[in-house]
């Protein structure tokens, strides 16, 4: 179950033979439900036109937190985040900070602050200025190693998004990086903490290697480099024993 038209969610059902459920009786018996970002009217829509699908097991069922909740959520919880507020105090000053939307998809919609006041549908983030680069971890909770990326961008950029410019590498050998290692065990956190099986998860070095985890997607979008990630671990999730996949769900 998917957004209509995602790209990445078509590419992962052609590569891995995992079916759109369709919730009528020619459908082989459906075992799991993988959940690659539906959330909010959409999947209530989804389970109007297949009130079947409520009762069948799903990975990430409860997805769809807002960005704001997620990195409030996860402070909470000990694990660093640039500091984030609805609105400024007097003391901060603006150009510091930045405006972000709190649903968003590509960092579209990031830009400086123009004020301290609340601002619907928008939450404001201190600017990492010491930015040396973000990591996205792809992490699975079937999986024994998790694919780390590096992303790269202009400096002048406050966003690395490919609509930015910004470009990612794989990291080859990532748990030799204190940063990266760091960076997976705050993903396993976050997996925890949200009850997801699955997501690409954030995060923002500084020039001290501190990490700052910034979000995590529950439908990541797909770049030449990391199409193959999901469709491998979709093909061994389709693998594992039917208890082994319920223990998840």
């Amino acid at each position: 179950m998917g957004k209509k038209g995602t790209k990445a969610c078509k590419a992962i059902a052609e590569n891995t033979g995992i079916t759109r459920y369709r919730g009528n009786k020619r459908d082989p018996k459906t075992d799991l439900l993988v959940n690659y970002g539906l959330a909010g009217p959409k999947k209530d829509r989804f389970y109007q036109i297949y009130p079947s699908a409520k009762t069948i097991p799903t990975l990430n069922k409860n997805v769809g937190h807002s960005k704001f909740y997620a990195v409030k959520r996860a402070e909470k919880h000990g694990i660093r985040i640039p500091e984030t507020r609805i609105s400024l105090r007097k003391a901060d000053a603006p150009k510091k900070w930045l405006e972000k939307r709190i649903h968003s998809i590509g960092g579209k919609g990031i830009r400086r602050a123009r004020g301290r006041l609340r601002i619907k549908g928008k939450y404001y983030q201190k600017n990492v200025t010491s930015r040396v680069y973000e990591l996205r971890i792809h992490a699975f909770a079937w999986m024994d190693r998790w694919v780390v990326q590096k992303r790269l961008g202009q400096r002048d950029e406050i966003a690395w998004n490919f609509s930015n410019g910004g470009h990612f590498q794989t990291v080859h050998n990532p748990m030799s990086s204190k940063a990266c290692s760091e960076a997976v065990e705050i993903s396993e956190r976050i997996l925890k903490i949200f009850n997801m099986s699955f997501g690409a998860v954030d995060f923002i070095v500084d020039s001290k290697q501190r990490v700052y985890f910034i979000e995590i997607n529950s439908a990541p979008g797909f770049s030449g480099l990391s199409d193959h990630i999901y469709f491998e671990a979709f093909n061994a999730l389709k693998k594992m024993s039917k208890r082994k996949v319920l223990v998840m769900a």
